[in-house]
This record gives C-alpha cells, structure tokens and sequence, in this order.
C-alpha cells in the first residue's frame, strides 16, 4: 500500500494511493478522564501504539487541539515522537495494515541535510496501532520516499501551467515558506537552483501578532490556537463578552504576507520581474491569497493537499521506473 504525508506545523495530510484523504491538527494531549462516559460527542482520535518495548494512548486532532495540555512542535527539527505519532495515525486512518509505503516532505533548506536521517527514522517504524474504536491493525513502513516541498506540486491534482516563461511556487505553511523559480524549457519546467529555497516566515506570524492584540484588548494571555478559532469562525469570548478581532485580523494576515513577499523578493531580486506565472499552495495561500501580489495566481483544485498529492505522484513515478528497470 502507497500513502502520502505531509506533517505540517498546523495541520497533518495524507492520502492513499486510492485517493481517500485524511486531514487533523498537527496536536497531541493526553488522555483526559470522561466525566460523562461518552455521553457527548468526542472530538480528535483516541490513539493507542504498542511496540516492543513501550505502550502510549494519547489524544490526536481536534480534541486535543482543545485540551489543557496540548502539544504541538514549531522546532526547526520536529520532536521524533510527535512526528512518528502523527506518521502512524494518518496511515492508520488512511487504511494502512501489514507493510506499507510512506512518501513524506521537507522544507526546502532542510531538506539536504535531514533527508536520509528522516528515511532511515521512519523505515525503523512497525508498532501494533488502534484509533478510536477501530480495530488493532499491525503497521510496518518497509519503504520511505523524502521529496522536497514544492517541488512536487506542479504535479498534483489540478494544477496547469498556462503560461511559459517563468514559473514561480510558493508553498505558504504555518511555519515555513517554500519558495521556487522553474524555466519552462521544451515544455518543462526546470528548476534553478540559486532561486528555490525556504523562509522561516508563515502563518506563525500571523497567529503571534494576533495573540498579542488579544493581550492588548484584554490584558490577558490569549487562548492558545487563538487564530484557529478567529480562522474557523468560532466566536472569541473574554469575561462573558464576545470580542471583534475582525479589522486586527485583516491587519495581521497582510502585514504576515508583506513579511513573507520581502523575504522572497530579496532571494529573487529582479528576476522576479520576469514571472509568467505565480502557483500557490499550502494551508497559508488560502488565507493569505487575496493579499499577495505576484502575477497571474492560480492555486490548484486543492492548495491543501497539494503536495501531499504530488508527493503521491512522485512516488509512483519512482516506482513505475524501478519496476521497468
């Protein structure tokens, strides 16, 4: 069995080779006590891992996204454990059970230097695993494929290049930008190299500007994934009155797409001049889209998962060839 993943800062995506998708908060907490017994409905997944020599039940998800103690990583290296927990519950989810196939993504400037050491982590993984009240299915990764983000998503599902010329990506996460150049040459597109890279600049930005407005409306500490409430719609409450962050946030989310234009235009200088055609992708286009000011934009089908899709893609691409060989 074939699966993509891609373990974001804000938000875990994979898919299967048969195209089912699967999406939850890059969150962790511990299992609370129920006071009710399930008489109201629970959110996020109850995940239990056994290996052999250790056993955890942790909250996954949206639930835990809500719990007291919640965990999340925006660590330049994701912790191993949180990583490999959210690694085996998306496949799970996915419908993984036996030996299965895992294509996954770095950052661009991460990417060479934590490559192999994430493939030889992940190929090591085989535990016994059970979410929700699913049944125990026993997960082995035999295989694992490490691609570049971005660089994949000129494969996934939907995208077009409507024009020649050059092609700019900009892959917009919760922590990190990925930005590319490609040359369109004989009809495809070629990377150069000098103008791709990452930015340690995304829509944290965005969530730490706004908790500071909150402070400042309130003179307390904002709710932890306050921009995730703001974001979903949710209604923000302080002292039983409900509170308006909707000109802060418009502020926020274009003062966060400023920073992020300076630090790919001082990479791409004026080259950035002769772009033909801007493609976006990630959780943070969808927010920041509207703001942004490159030419021609166009995101694809489902800027989300796009490179969970073109990782996909790649993967089978690369086993396509092997098998011919």
């Amino acid at each position: 069995m074939l699966i993509s993943i891609d373990v974001g800062y804000s938000q875990v995506k994979a898919m299967s080779q048969n195209g089912k998708k699967i999406l939850f908060p890059a969150v962790k907490a511990d299992i609370a006590h129920d006071p009710t017994v399930g008489m109201f409905k629970q959110l996020g997944h109850n995940v239990k891992i056994k290996t052999f020599n250790s056993a955890q039940e942790v909250l996954v998800g949206e639930g835990a996204l809500r719990s007291l103690n919640a965990t999340t990583t925006l660590t330049r290296e994701k912790s191993a454990e949180i990583h490999d927990l959210f690694i085996l519950t998306a496949a799970y989810l996915c419908g993984a059970q036996g030996r299965v196939d895992v294509a996954v993504g770095l950052p661009l400037s991460y990417y060479r230097f934590q490559r192999q050491e994430l493939k030889n982590r992940l190929q090591k993984i085989n535990a016994h695993v059970k979410v929700n009240d699913g049944p125990e299915k026993y997960i082995s990764i035999s295989n694992v494929e490490v691609f570049p983000q971005g660089v994949g998503l000129l494969l996934s599902d939907g995208v077009i290049m409507t024009h020649s010329g050059r092609i700019a990506v900009i892959d917009i996460g919760f922590y990190t930008t990925d930005y590319l150049l490609f040359e369109i040459i004989d009809g495809s597109p070629v990377p150069i190299p000098e103008l791709c890279g990452s930015a340690d600049t995304g829509i944290h930005v965005a969530s730490r500007a706004i908790s500071n407005k909150y402070q400042e409306k309130t003179g307390a500490l904002a709710p932890k994934f306050l921009l995730n409430q703001l974001i979903s719609g949710e209604p923000v409450y302080f002292k039983g009155q409900a509170l308006d962050f909707n000109m802060e946030l418009d502020n926020v989310l274009k003062r966060s797409t400023e920073l992020i234009t300076q630090e790919i235009l001082a990479v791409w200088s004026q080259q950035a001049d002769n772009i033909s055609q801007t493609i976006l992708a990630g959780g943070g286009s969808v927010l920041l889209n509207r703001y942004l000011d490159f030419p021609n934009i166009y995101m694809p089908k489902d800027p989300v998962f796009a490179n969970t899709e073109g990782f996909m893609t790649m993967m089978v691409n690369q086993q396509a060839v092997a098998n011919d060989n």
